[in-house]
């Protein structure tokens, strides 16, 4: 485990995955963080590389040749390098093994940077083409919040809620099939806010493409405690909590989504695709910023 830590907050980070674990208020002693219960959901913030969502029978077609990866990819069942750079600030970096090329025939380096910055932890990743052709991935943040914040409270009293008034198309997903339907429907009409409850969250994530806020925040209409969740680069936004795992609710910037039911192409052709040419680097950013 990788300990980071400032005045504000102390967070744990695990290099497996390079996931974030906790995020504790110095002030408050509070982990904003999901709670982990290896035996409902042994996660809580994966990076999602080389795919975000599910694919087709878990398989994807790369220049003809067909290729199996489970949901969200392989990032986090894999162990990255750590750089360790100061008492707020270290970088995970994963490059291709063995196993990993079974699953995705590109060369790539993956740098997961987490810097603490007062009350705020930033999350930056940054994928760099190593190979000798055109590199394309998906690439998607999942980090789950407790909610509630503590344990005398109820997710009831939650709320989600936007920068700004937004008029927003839900995304729908095909649970039957993990795949995104084509069908869309009204969330908000000038809206900003919506209170947590299981019914919305019954058919998988929400998702939103092409919001104009920049931030949203998980707050409680009874303290002023809150998680304002920022996000650069990212054209989605999953909104998650399972019913079978209580306690939590995931705020996901995503690069892409899940194979459409009816998709049948390349991978290259997936929506949401990026395309990266030779040494070149994408960079997207998300920043969890903690209000005690």
């Amino acid at each position: 485990m990788v300990i980071l830590k400032n005045s504000e907050l102390e967070v744990e980070l695990n290099a497996k995955g390079a996931e974030i674990i906790k995020i504790i208020g110095q002030h408050d002693q509070i982990n904003y963080m999901w709670r982990r219960d290896p035996s409902l959901w042994a996660s809580s913030a994966p990076i999602l590389f080389p795919i975000v969502g599910a694919l087709h029978n878990d398989e994807c077609r790369i220049d003809g040749q067909t290729y199996h990866m489970t949901q969200h990819g392989f990032s986090r069942h894999n162990e990255y390098m750590t750089h360790q750079l100061s008492d707020t600030c270290v970088e995970f970096e994963l490059t291709p093994n063995e196993d990993i090329l079974k699953q995705y025939p590109y060369l790539f380096n993956l740098k997961v940077i987490y810097t603490l910055k007062g009350n705020t932890l930033e999350c930056q990743c940054v994928v760099k083409n190593t190979d000798q052709k055109t590199i394309y991935f998906q690439i998607g943040g999942h980090p789950a919040f407790a909610c509630p914040f503590m344990e005398n409270e109820s997710s009831n009293d939650y709320y989600v809620e936007f920068e700004k008034e937004e008029t927003l198309d839900q995304k729908v997903i095909d649970v039957a099939h993990r795949a995104m339907s084509r069908t869309t429907k009204p969330f908000f009409d000038h809206e900003k806010r919506f209170f947590v409850r299981q019914a919305l969250l019954d058919n998988d994530a929400i998702v939103f493409k092409d919001f104009q806020s920049s931030y949203v925040a998980l707050k409680s209409i009874n303290h002023q405690k809150a998680i304002y969740f920022h996000m650069k680069n990212y054209p989605h936004l999953g909104i998650w909590a399972s019913k079978h795992v209580g306690g939590l609710l995931a705020l996901e910037p995503w690069n892409g989504h899940g194979d459409y039911i009816d998709f049948d192409g390349e991978f290259k052709d997936k929506e949401g695709i990026i395309s990266l040419e030779l040494q070149q680097e994408f960079s997207c950013q998300f920043a969890i910023e903690i209000r005690q």
